[in-house]
């Protein structure tokens, strides 16, 4: 099991992305599982679907951590989501105590705002996964933001955080989820995901390409896909093949 107990944080003032930063550390050194390297700024920092992750020096947590999930399938990457998921959907709802949902495939919200976001990497050898690289985004003392459903723990809160304090909580709660994963505990975390899955059960719109849909959310298949009852039938969508319409 990776060791998060600080002795193996990178750290940078800045850099262009910790996800980038780390994946070339990676390369070069013999890295342990479970180092994680963080930063006060990125200059590029990368949300999903190629959006960028907005962030002020020194107000939030930057941070990637390294992987080695090689008893993972390619197929089976999607587990890696849901453990890392849960780990952060446990720290904002921790310091907020407010209801943190997860909104597929992997950002968490509190009251319409989204708090945090991840960025997982992946590279394979064979019919393995070699190594991940998961980069985390979380806003913890940022008050104002361009887009409007942007949060942070402070701004739900009304105080600042240390950085740190949030920092080692999320590294021990990635500790015990992953412990999870390579234990096979993939139906607890399946559980954990689903239970704190934004809209399931309701009735939403979605679009995918021009089309616009209606459709009830039931939870997630066994390889990530979002299944969906639309028009009395369950249909299963993949990452990036469809969006909410909100």
């Amino acid at each position: 099991m990776p060791v998060f107990n600080g002795s193996n944080y990178i750290y940078l003032d800045s850099c262009a992305s910790t996800n980038e930063a780390l994946k070339t550390e990676e390369l070069s050194k013999k890295l342990v599982e479970g180092t994680a390297l963080y930063t006060d700024y990125q200059l590029k920092g990368k949300g999903q679907q190629e959006n960028s992750w907005e962030s002020e020096p020194g107000k939030n947590l930057l941070i990637s951590y390294l992987f080695y999930p090689n008893f993972l399938k390619p197929d089976e990457q999607m587990w890696l989501n849901l453990a890392v998921c849960v780990a952060v959907k446990q720290v904002v709802s921790h310091f907020t105590e407010q209801k943190t949902w997860i909104k597929w495939p992997n950002d968490s919200y509190v009251n319409g705002k989204k708090i945090a976001g991840i960025l997982i990497e992946n590279s394979l050898q064979g019919s393995k996964l070699r190594s991940s690289v998961c980069g985390i985004g979380l806003n913890i003392n940022q008050l104002t933001f361009s887009h409007e459903k942007a949060g942070s723990l402070a701004g739900i809160c009304g105080r600042e955080f240390d950085r740190k304090e949030v920092r080692e909580y999320l590294s021990a709660e990635l500790a015990k989820t992953y412990s999870w994963l390579k234990l096979g505990k993939r139906e607890q975390l399946k559980q954990a995901y689903e239970s704190s899955l934004w809209g399931k059960g309701e009735l939403l719109k979605f679009s995918k390409g021009t089309e616009i849909f209606e459709g009830e959310i039931l939870g997630i298949g066994q390889l990530g896909k979002l299944h969906i009852l639309v028009n009395d039938e369950v249909q299963s969508f993949a990452n990036k093949e469809i969006a909410f319409i909100h």
